[in-house]
Formats: C-alpha cells, sequence, structure tokens
C-alpha cells in the first residue's frame, strides 16, 4: 500500500518492491488465515483424528491447493531476491543502459519470475507417482512429500532433485550476483571519492550512485536475511531426506525450521523501514491515516448510536 499510493511506481525499484510485497502478503495470509484455523482445530481434537485427516487429505484438490499456494510463497520470495539482485549487478555494470529500460521490461521481468515461481510450486502435481501433496499437523499447513512414504526407508530422491534445482541454484545465482554486486559498489565508492574535488558537473552522478549503492545494499541485506531464515530448513530437509531424521525426532526442530522460514517476510519489511527513509516516512503517514479514519468512523458510529437513542426517547415521550 506504501509503495503504491505513497511511493508510486515509476522508479524500477519501487515496482520490484510492490511485487515483492505481494508475495511476502501471500506469507501473512498463510500464517493468519490458514495457520490459525488449522491450529485451532487440532488443538480440540485426538492424535487419531489428526492421522486420519492427514490419510484423508492426502492428494485431495484442498490439499493441492495449499500445497502450491505454501510453496509459493517461498519460490515468490526466493526468485523476486534472485530478480532484484540481477538488476542491481544490471545497474552497477551497465549504469547507461540500466537507467533507460523501459517499464515494460520491468514487469515483462516480473511476469517471468510470477511464472517460475507458480511453475516450481505445481511441479509435484506433475509427477503424483512421486510426489504427493498432504496435511502436515505439525506445521499446521499444506507441504509435500514423497507418495510411497514408509517411514526411515523412504526415497526422497525426487524431492531433494526437486529442491536442487528450484532452490539450491537460484540460492547460488543469487549468491553470486550478491558478491559480485557489492565488489562493483565497492569500485563505484572509490570512484567517488575520487571524482569528490572535481567540479559541480560531476554532483548529480556522484548522488545517483549514492543512491544505486544504498538500493544494493538494500537488495543485499534482504538476501542475507533470506538466508539466515531459509537455511535452516533447507539444512533440515537435507538431514530428513537422507534419513538421519525422522518424523518422531525431527518434528519439534522442523516446526522451528519451517516458521523461522517463513519470518522471512517481516526481514523484508524491517529492511524497507530501516534503509528506505521515504518508505518509512510514507508507511508511518499511512498508518497514521488508517487510525485516523478508523477513529473517525467510530466516532460517526457513536453520534449515529446517540442519535438514535435521542430520537428512541423523543418518540417514548411522545407516545405518552
Amino acid at each position: 500500500m506504501v509503495v503504491l499510493k505513497k511511493l508510486g511506481l515509476r522508479q524500477s525499484f519501487n515496482k520490484m518492491k510492490f511485487s515483492l510485497a505481494v508475495a511476502d502478503f501471500l506469507t501473512g495470509v498463510q500464517l493468519l488465515v490458514v495457520s490459525i484455523y488449522n491450529f485451532s482445530w487440532s488443538m480440540n481434537v485426538s492424535s487419531m483424528e489428526l492421522d486420519q485427516r492427514q490419510l484423508l487429505l492426502t492428494g485431495t484438490p484442498e490439499a493441492t491447493v495449499g500445497g502450491i499456494l505454501l510453496l509459493l510463497t517461498f519460490t515468490s520470495s526466493l526468485y523476486h531476491l534472485v530478480y532484484m539482485g540481477g538488476q542491481r549487478l544490471y545497474s552497477m555494470r551497465w549504469p547507461v543502459s540500466y537507467r533507460f529500460q523501459s517499464s515494460l521490461h520491468i514487469y515483462v521481468g516480473l511476469a517471468v519470475v510470477w511464472l517460475l515461481a507458480l511453475t516450481s510450486s505445481t511441479v509435484p502435481a506433475w509427477f503424483p507417482d512421486c510426489m504427493v501433496y498432504t496435511y502436515q499437523h505439525t506445521i499446521f499447513l499444506f507441504y509435500i512429500t514423497n507418495t510411497y512414504y514408509s517411514g526411515q526407508s523412504g526415497n526422497f530422491n525426487v524431492l531433494i532433485a526437486m529442491m536442487i534445482c528450484f532452490v539450491v541454484v537460484p540460492y547460488i545465482i543469487m549468491t553470486c550476483s550478491a558478491f559480485v554486486t557489492l565488489y562493483s559498489v565497492r569500485d563505484n565508492m572509490k570512484k567517488s571519492k575520487e571524482l569528490k574535488h572535481v567540479g559541480s558537473a560531476n554532483q548529480k552522478g556522484r548522488k545517483i550512485n549514492k543512491l544505486e549503492n544504498q538500493m544494493c545494499i538494500t537488495v543485499a541485506l534482504m538476501q542475507l536475511g533470506f538466508t539466515i531464515t531459509m537455511i535452516p530448513l533447507v539444512v533440515f530437509n537435507a538431514l530428513f531426506y537422507g534419513n538421519s531424521l525422522t518424523c518422531d525426532t525431527g518434528s519439534l526442530p522442523f516446526l522451528f525450521c519451517f516458521y523461522l522460514s517463513m519470518s522471512n517476510s517481516l526481514v523484508n519489511m524491517t529492511v524497507y523501514s530501516f534503509r528506505n527513509k521515504a518508505f518509512a516516512k510514507k508507511a508511518k503517514e499511512t498508518l497514521a491515516m488508517l487510525i485516523c479514519c478508523a477513529r473517525k468512523e467510530d466516532k460517526y458510529l457513536q453520534a449515529s448510536n446517540t442519535s438514535r437513542n435521542t430520537t428512541a426517547t423523543q418518540v417514548q415521550y411522545t407516545v405518552k
């Protein structure tokens, strides 16, 4: 809302932030709608009923849709960071070409990001003989597992291959681009210091470079936050798929790692607030406006109720 209403979508970086905010919103929907409902239901049933529900929902349309939406929250966030990292590298290595790229170029890139995220989230549905969506009562959400899971002897090769293709490889690309971008930022800072004592004709260029450097650092911080929150879940999956952990020994670690990964959306929002003063200012203005509107609505309702009560009292006296 802040990006769309206050900052606008003229800048390329704001377009990408708005799209990433939509991805973060999906995480909020999962946490505040789906998981809370399932949690409240799970607290009022027996363990046998939980197991029965998991068996009944395995492979159903409800589990498929829920699992796709859950995977979409992970892949969309990761692919947005990959794309934003690539754009930052583009701005550092080819600044002139970057500044003259059209809005259509950005929108096409974001469309590709969402298409890849959605496609990778639906892959388990393409291979029902190998993978299936099911309800995981450990995390109160729908998740994926292998079709022929049989405890400790389960074969997770397909899931491992999927994790490598759609998570590990994009993460490696994101990390490499981040290091190259930060190296370019360092070079730009050195050049800015060298041009510091040159005439005022280069002041505008230095300001632009400073802004680009700040945006690069912002993206790098979001990528670092993604790393901190997501790596534990990836490590857990690797251990579980390698049969080093079982359902009995891995339930609590899985719960912790999973919801730590979901906190990545909060990390993104925090980085927005602290790294972008304009965003923080507009966010405060938007919050103040919403609070003001809520107070006005409350006053209006109170005034309406008072008016109705007064009218009702007058009618009663008139009748008497």
